[in-house]
């Protein structure tokens, strides 16, 4: 509750706080909401302002829905696919496999041809080549080095990008890398 804030409105002594601190200072809540006038800010709209965006997403769900996985139907049928603009975050516990199946996901996509870029602090990016390389392949291509030139090329044909960031990072730079 404490980042929420009313305004009050402009003839009032109170400046804005918030309603805990109203309710510390033993001013009357009931009268502060009468008096509040809405927030003023570009950035929030009210649902009028929404309705008709609204309206023809329901009506043309299909048009919306993202690039299809070839290989993940069932998450196809949850998620509408993936939305290109979008950023996803995938997390949970050391070890739980995320690494593995965001590599998949993103494999999937740059096949059909949608450029991805990876951001890992955790795992260098060697590593999690040796993984997709794998994916790719499907085999383990450290134990077949001959096939290694072929399926380094078909990485090397999607387009497909990583930050070369690892461990911690000012949140600044990792900006700058995305704009």
């Amino acid at each position: 509750m404490g980042n929420v804030s009313y305004r009050p409105p402009k003839d009032s002594p109170i400046m804005r706080c918030s309603p805990l601190e109203a309710m510390n200072n033993e001013m009357d809540i009931q009268q502060l909401v009468e008096e509040a006038g809405p927030l003023c800010n570009d950035k929030i709209v009210p649902f009028q302002q929404l309705r008709d965006t609204l309206y023809n997403e329901l009506l043309n769900r299909d048009q919306i829905a993202g690039i299809s996985w070839k290989r993940f139907p069932l998450l196809n049928k949850i998620l509408k696919g993936h939305r290109c603009g979008e950023l996803t975050i995938f997390t949970g516990p050391t070890g739980s496999g995320k690494t593995t199946f965001m590599s998949e996901l993103s494999l999937d996509l740059c096949i059909q041809g949608v450029p991805t870029l990876w951001g890992s602090f955790e795992i260098r990016n060697v590593r999690l080549l040796r993984t997709m390389i794998n994916q790719l392949a499907g085999f383990n291509v450290e134990d077949q080095m001959e096939e290694y030139g072929h399926w380094a090329q078909q990485l090397e044909s999607l387009s497909l990008y990583f930050m070369n960031f690892h461990g911690s990072q000012n949140l600044k730079s990792v900006i700058r890398v995305w704009s």
